[in-house]
């Protein structure tokens, strides 16, 4: 007969008793039911846990993170601050550079000046 019925037995659902409840009474039944329930309960609970666990981590993940990102943003702030003070003090050494070239050439320009006054003004004998 179809799904698995025995001839003799009367079985509303036509379904096959499992191994594991074949011959158990009704309060034999529930006390298994019972005890499947609370290791799904207790198998749930340290889900839970473990779940809570991860959360936790994962809230001081973030907030580790969010202080790296802190410090990330005044290091690049600093480091700005200072590439911008290093490109006017090579400003400056570029002017001091040029102006100490020019003055150069002013020194020479009038020790030259005073060597021709010297021989033009020297007698010759």
């Amino acid at each position: 007969m179809a799904g698995g019925v025995k001839r003799g037995v009367t079985n509303p659902w036509l379904l096959e008793e499992s191994e594991e409840t074949r011959g158990l009474g009704f309060d034999d039944l529930r006390k298994q039911q019972r005890r499947i329930i609370e290791e799904q309960d207790a198998g749930l609970d340290a889900l839970s846990s473990i779940i809570s666990r991860q959360k936790q981590m994962g809230q001081e993940i973030g907030n580790e993170l969010d202080e790296q990102n802190e410090i990330i943003d005044d290091l690049t702030n600093l480091v700005e601050n200072t590439d911008d003070k290093l490109r006017n003090q090579t400003r400056h050494v570029k002017m001091v550079d040029q102006k100490s070239t020019s003055c150069g050439m002013l020194v020479v320009i009038v020790l030259l000046l005073i060597a021709i006054a010297v021989v033009a003004v020297w007698p010759t004998h």
